[in-house]
């Protein structure tokens, strides 16, 4: 109930914006993920590039649809005539219905074409303090987490204690806390003696950046796999049975 109510809020803030600037549909191109709240607005409306989110664009299950969904629901992860292309950085588990929009993109290789005028662009874009990086280059463990509250798949609390329970594995002076950009839950309040790193960019940058780290833990994140598999600690959807059931088992591969 919470989260239609929270869709319709939103679809009433992005018309009164795009009436209020005077925003022109045929005009306007998107680039983003079309299935978190909000999207359907523009997905309906406007030219729509995705972007890789997570591990939701692998899924399978994400793209078989019920009837009820057919006829009440817009179709997502790619499969609406209005996207144009699609953006991902792995060529597995690619579904035969969009395989012809897809694009696999390397980004280090990416990274690499740029010129260090376009680096630096970028950088300031996304807000990079490279000041703040520093203190990463002490710790050789990160936890990259997940917005698993905030989609309303688990509880803060059960979270939380998720999280407990995976960081008593690891030595705590050693570890840090990479938060998702989607989060809203203040990590500092639950885990005071724990770096908590949580800039509002995706994880992704700190490895084109150099930032390296010998152990990588998270519960499913993509943010992973941009490291080696011996440094990857990967608990996977079994690890609880409301992620098990929502996203289906999710295993390192």
């Amino acid at each position: 109930m919470i989260y239609y109510l929270k869709k319709i809020i939103s679809e009433i803030k992005l018309i009164y914006f795009c009436y209020k600037n005077r925003i022109e549909f045929k005009k306007t191109v998107v680039y983003g993920a079309d299935h978190i709240l909000g999207s359907s607005f523009f997905l309906s409306k406007c030219l729509f590039y995705l972007i890789e989110d997570g591990t939701e664009n692998y899924q399978t299950k994400n793209y078989k649809r019920s009837l009820k969904n057919r006829l009440f629901s817009l179709p997502k992860f790619g499969m609406h005539k209005n996207v144009k292309k699609i953006y991902l950085t792995r060529n597995d588990n690619i579904p035969d219905c969009i395989k012809e929009k897809v694009e696999v993109i390397n980004i280090h290789q990416l990274w690499k074409n740029k010129t260090k005028e376009e680096q630096d662009e970028i950088l300031f874009l996304l807000s990079v303090d490279k000041n703040k990086l520093e203190n990463l280059k002490h710790k050789s463990i990160v936890l990259f987490t997940q917005p698993l509250s905030e989609d309303n798949v688990l509880t803060e609390e059960e979270k939380i204690a998720l999280y407990k329970t995976i960081i008593g594995n690891y030595d705590q002076e050693k570890l840090v806390i990479k938060t998702h950009p989607r989060e809203t839950t203040n990590y500092r309040n639950y885990f005071p003696n724990i770096e908590v790193f949580s800039e509002n960019y995706p994880s992704e940058i700190l490895d084109v950046l150099g930032i390296r780290f010998e152990k990588v833990v998270t519960i499913f994140s993509t943010a992973v796999y941009v490291y080696p598999k011996e440094n990857i600690i990967f608990y996977g959807t079994k690890i609880h049975h409301k992620l098990l059931s929502r996203f289906g088992r999710i295993e390192y591969e």
